[in-house]
């Protein structure tokens, strides 16, 4: 049976949330500033330094997702596995740069600053928000943490492999440095502990994903109902699969 067209009145959330999104990844595109990595003149965040914080880097993959489901659902379709497992990541990645921000970086003295608070704290909280209150059209399988992972080893192996070659021994974070945590056994306790937090929000994030309202969500922002005929695999109808 052929599905009617979404009417006029049904299309206004998905517009809506696609308009949020794409405001949401312009304003912190450009609260990263990616320009700043090739200023050389500044030591901290020129030669390409920028994108050696953990912070970027899951901020960036943040806004892709939010720019992927944001042109899906203004086209009028629904994204596809990938672009969750996608979005999956950068949840992840942003709930532990919240969490290592404010509790291991945190200056309590410093003073209020929009970028941080767009990166440290806005995003982390919408991005983690986001994925538990519109879950995945399917359950993700455990194995996504593994996938998952695979982006905090490379980011420990690309920075120190950097700051190896650097002649200043530049590290974007202290805890990298085994000259302020006491040789490497500091940094591998302190490497350790983090890729282990993150394995646990990966759990959470799989369990997360098999919540009973995303078919309710998926209904809201367009997914047309599943015919009852079709075994429930949650998110097989609807909106077209990008």
């Amino acid at each position: 049976m052929v599905a009617d067209p979404p009417t006029r009145t049904g299309r206004i959330l998905p517009v809506a949330v696609a308009g949020v999104l794409l405001l949401v990844a312009t304003v912190t595109f450009a609260v990263i500033d990616p320009l700043l990595a090739w200023d050389d003149a500044n030591p901290f965040l020129g030669r390409g330094r920028l994108f050696l914080y953990f912070t970027s880097q899951s901020n960036l993959l943040a806004v892709s997702a939010c720019v992927v489901f944001g042109v899906a659902l203004l086209r009028g379709r629904y994204p596809g596995r990938t672009a969750e497992y996608l979005r999956g990541l950068a949840a992840v990645d942003m709930a532990i740069t919240g969490i290592v921000a404010n509790l291991l970086l945190a200056e309590p003295d410093a003073p209020w600053s929009f970028s941080d608070f767009v990166l440290h704290q806005a995003m982390p909280v919408l991005m983690v928000v986001w994925w538990i209150a519109a879950p995945p059209a399917e359950p993700l399988p455990v194995t996504a943490i593994a996938l998952w992972l695979t982006h905090p080893v490379i980011w420990t192996a690309m920075t120190l492999t950097y700051a190896a070659e650097s002649s200043d021994r530049w590290y974007p974070y202290f805890f990298l440095d085994p000259a302020q945590v006491g040789g490497w056994g500091g940094v591998a306790a302190f490497v350790a502990v983090i890729h282990l937090v993150i394995g646990v929000l990966g759990l959470g994030a799989v369990l997360a994903s098999r919540a009973q309202w995303s078919d309710a969500v998926g209904k809201a922002l367009g997914r047309e109902e599943r015919d009852p005929r079709v075994p429930d695999r949650r998110g097989t109808g609807g909106l077209t699969h990008a």
